[in-house]
């Protein structure tokens, strides 16, 4: 009976650190599959003037940069959702690729690139997990 309670136990042990193993790398799939969502939404509004419920997309502080030859410009959520919107259906004559560079804790930084025949435009766009989901904060952009 010892030896039968013993079993029992040693299961029991195995299956809950097996169940407490796999839950965060379920949690991090999720994660991953709602920063994809949000670079989605991003990458079809930016590239393919698809603006529908837009705002929600970025957090009330977020800002842009983009830097040229021989500026630097700041632009807020109003900026850029107005630019946006302005731009509806308006398709880019481009090829839209982003990846998630880093990803950790409701925080990710992701590259998204915008080839074109010329040049090419890369966002590195910063999501953070809010009480809304997952948001947009910040986008840095540069060209090559």
């Amino acid at each position: 009976m010892k030896t039968f309670i013993t079993i029992i136990v040693a299961a029991f042990m195995l299956t809950n650190n097996y169940a407490s193993a796999t839950a965060p790398e379920t949690t991090k799939r999720s994660n991953v599959a709602a920063i994809n969502f949000t670079l989605d939404l991003y990458a079809n509004a930016v590239s393919k003037g698809q603006v529908d419920g837009i705002e929600q997309l970025f957090s009330e502080q977020f800002h842009q940069r983009y830097s040229s030859k021989n500026r630097s410009y700041i632009f807020n959520k109003a900026q850029l959702v107005g630019f946006l919107k302005s731009h509806r259906n308006l398709q880019q004559n481009c090829e839209t690729d982003y990846s998630i560079i880093e990803e950790s804790k409701g925080v990710a930084i992701a590259k998204v690139e915008m080839k074109y025949k010329t040049f090419c435009r890369v966002d590195y766009v910063t999501i953070s997990l809010s009480g809304n989901g997952y948001q947009i904060s910040q986008i840095v952009s540069t060209f090559k």
